[in-house]
């Protein structure tokens, strides 16, 4: 079975927008201030960090975040379990360290936790996460 699913990160991009809406008031307040470069990162990381894209194709799980940014891959044979998990909102978004392990997620509180066979964690940020178990399962 393939599966694909692309969340848009509604968070992350509204996030940024609230940040580009301070630059521009920065900019009208102090417009003897370069912070032209404060757009360009700002702007950078609302196209890199926009979406979340997970696949499972060919017994592997692979997933980026935007356009093929961060592209990692597992290989299903690594996994041990895999379950549907509530992050918590303090874990934040993108690319996180978090106590189980790693965190991927651009929007929202469901994520589907990789137990692999060497004891690590990967928590994959998913709206869809019943049918990315059920893909993951599929192709073991």
């Amino acid at each position: 079975m393939e599966y694909r699913n692309t969340q848009i990160g509604t968070a992350m991009l509204s996030i940024f927008g609230i940040i580009f809406l301070i630059l521009i008031f920065a900019s009208i307040s102090k417009p003897n201030e370069s912070i032209a470069f404060a757009y360009v990162v700002v702007g950078l990381a609302a196209i890199l960090f926009s979406s979340l894209t997970i696949r499972v194709k060919e017994g592997k799980v692979n997933w980026f975040f935007g356009p093929k940014f961060w592209n990692k891959t597992l290989n299903i044979s690594q996994i041990e379990s895999a379950k549907e998990i509530s992050t918590k909102w303090y874990c934040g978004l993108g690319i996180r360290l978090v106590s189980t392990g790693w965190l991927y997620n651009v929007s929202g509180l469901t994520a589907v936790e990789l137990k692999l066979k060497d004891g690590t964690t990967v928590s994959l940020g998913t709206n869809d996460p019943d049918n990315l178990i059920k893909a993951i399962e599929q192709s073991s």
